[in-house]
This record gives C-alpha cells, sequence and structure tokens, in this order.
C-alpha cells in the first residue's frame, strides 16, 4: 500500500505512450525547461527538476549534457561527472546512469546548463535490468516498488519539487514499472491510427495500475495531440483522427488537453547539449509561445493546482 501523501509531496511525472516518435521525449524535455524557468514569460514560479532518462535513444539526455561517443557503437555513454574530484566515494565510478538507481549504486544527480535542472542520463541500453530477477513476471513488480523506495528518500523531496520521466516506448518491463511508480502520467499523441490506437490500451493500463492506487491514484495530465498540421494543412484524415480522440463517447474524450500542439518546429531544440535559453528557441515565436502558455498552465494546474 502507498502512502496517502506519496513522495514527501514530490511530484513524479511521466512521459509516456506505448509508440515512439509520437513526442514523448519532446514533451519530457520541453516541460522541465518551462517549469524550471518558470514559463514562457518567466514569471511562474520556477521548480527544482530532475530528469531520468530511460528511452534507449537518449535523446533526452543528450538536450541537456555532452554525451560521450562510443566508437563502433551506436549508443553513447553517460559523461564524466563535473564533479568528480569533488565527491569522496570510492563506491563510485564516476559516471552515472539512470538505471544505477535499480542497483542500489551511488548515483549523483548530472547537473546542466539551466539551474534547475539536473538528470541522470539513460544507459542506452537498458538490458542490464533484466539481471534484477531470474522471474520475468515478477521485473515489473520490482521496478515500481524499487522507483517508490526511491522516490520517497526524504532528501530528494529536498533538492526537487519534480521528478521528469522519459520513458522508453513500448511495452518494457521498464515502462510499466515506472509507470506504477509514477504519481502524474501525460500522454502525446500523433492525429495517426496507430498513435490513436494505442491510447486506450494505456488508459486501460493505468485503470489496472490504480486497481492497488485507491489512496492515491496514478493521474493523468491529459492527452496530447502532437505534430498536427495547420488548419490549413489539416487534411481529411486527420480531421477524423482528431475527431476521434475528442469524442465525449469514446475512451479518450474526457483525457485530451484544451489544446494541440502545432508550432513544433519552432520549438525545436537547437543545438545539443543546450547551454543557454536560446537553443530552445519557440521563445522567440509568438504562435509558439501561446502554444507552450497552455502547456505549461496545464502541468501546473494538474501537478500544482491544489496548493494554496
Amino acid at each position: 500500500m502507498i502512502k496517502t501523501e506519496l513522495y514527501n509531496g514530490m511530484r513524479v511525472l511521466s512521459s509516456y505512450h506505448r509508440k515512439g516518435g509520437v513526442g514523448k521525449t519532446f514533451l519530457a524535455s520541453t516541460i522541465a525547461y518551462l517549469l524550471a524557468t518558470g514559463g514562457p514569460n518567466g514569471k511562474g514560479k520556477k521548480r527544482r527538476v530532475l530528469v531520468l532518462d530511460y528511452d534507449s535513444q537518449q535523446d533526452s539526455s543528450k538536450a541537456f549534457l555532452k554525451m560521450d561517443a562510443i566508437p563502433g557503437d551506436d549508443e553513447y555513454a553517460a559523461p564524466l561527472h563535473p564533479e568528480f574530484d569533488d565527491i569522496d566515494d570510492p563506491e563510485w565510478s564516476g559516471r552515472n546512469t539512470s538505471t544505477d538507481i535499480l542497483f542500489n549504486s551511488p548515483v549523483y544527480e548530472y547537473p546542466t546548463a539551466f539551474e534547475n535542472i539536473k538528470v541522470l542520463p539513460s544507459e542506452g541500453n537498458v538490458d542490464r535490468v533484466l539481471a534484477l530477477t531470474p522471474e520475468s513476471d515478477r521485473l515489473v513488480s520490482k521496478i515500481t516498488a524499487h522507483m517508490r523506495d526511491w522516490f520517497s528518500v526524504e532528501e530528494l523531496a529536498d533538492d526537487y519539487d519534480i521528478v521528469i520521466v522519459d520513458n522508453p516506448p513500448s511495452k518494457s518491463p521498464v515502462s510499466a514499472g515506472m509507470l506504477g511508480a509514477a504519481t502524474h502520467v501525460i500522454i502525446p499523441t500523433e492525429p495517426e491510427y496507430d498513435s490513436i490506437d494505442g491510447v486506450p490500451m494505456l488508459l486501460n493500463r493505468i485503470d489496472r495500475i490504480n486497481e492497488d492506487r485507491a489512496h492515491n491514484p496514478l493521474k493523468i495530465v491529459g492527452v496530447v495531440p502532437n505534430k498536427v498540421p495547420s488548419k490549413s494543412r489539416l487534411t481529411q484524415k486527420d480531421e477524423v483522427a482528431l475527431a476521434k480522440l475528442y469524442d465525449s463517447e469514446g475512451p479518450t474524450g474526457k483525457y485530451m488537453s484544451p489544446f494541440w500542439l502545432q508550432q513544433r518546429n519552432c520549438y525545436r531544440v537547437m543545438e545539443r547539449p543546450s547551454v543557454d535559453e536560446t537553443h530552445f528557441n519557440y521563445v522567440h515565436n509568438h504562435h509558439a509561445k501561446k502554444e507552450m502558455q497552455k502547456l505549461y498552465t496545464l502541468i501546473e494546474d494538474s501537478l500544482w493546482g491544489d496548493e494554496v
């Protein structure tokens, strides 16, 4: 049974969809930036953010850290921690990934160019997780239980207001386990069949997770249509897809966000790693800024709207 007050008030937001390429990483990194800087206009409360990247694509990691290329491999290694010489821990290798949490290894979050954002990068290959237990059917519950314990450490809530988890796509044990430990989930989707078809399945999984979380259910921030063409370029196929998502009689209607993300090209990270705000160049485009204000407001109201 989970405590009524999860994680000493710290929020854990999972960005997830079972299909890759729908905007999961984009939402994770952009929401981290928005919360850490107080929104598009910088006037909101600046939240202390930790990004946990578990996606083998490592895009959230590369958005904030200069990852080390591995010769002859298509994965990147975590960089040497910039505070390596100052950390007195003989058990620590000087590098960390998010997977280290699951093995009770020493973990030191990486600072980024943004004062309020720290990151634990993806290992790239998550096969090491399979060593957690020889019983594959218990792997999901083991990951969930371990992450709940880690998120419950009081010092973590002293350092962060929110942990944002960039989940891997598909029904992997890691994605399912992390989802079970989160307090909130945001679901990006594209207006095309495979993306839309996967949303009700994910909502069903959340219902199953909440069967054991009566006192503290996993809360759905919203299903956010992403990469939506401008109105002048919407095809009939796009319109049918969006109508299906927003159908009040359908399985997804009540969870849909009141806005779409259309100006994605205006807020794509221009350089990796991002070393200053100009790399989130959407702040210079008023159309994208309006969309980002809507996204920022959705997150703030859903996660902290009940605070006085």
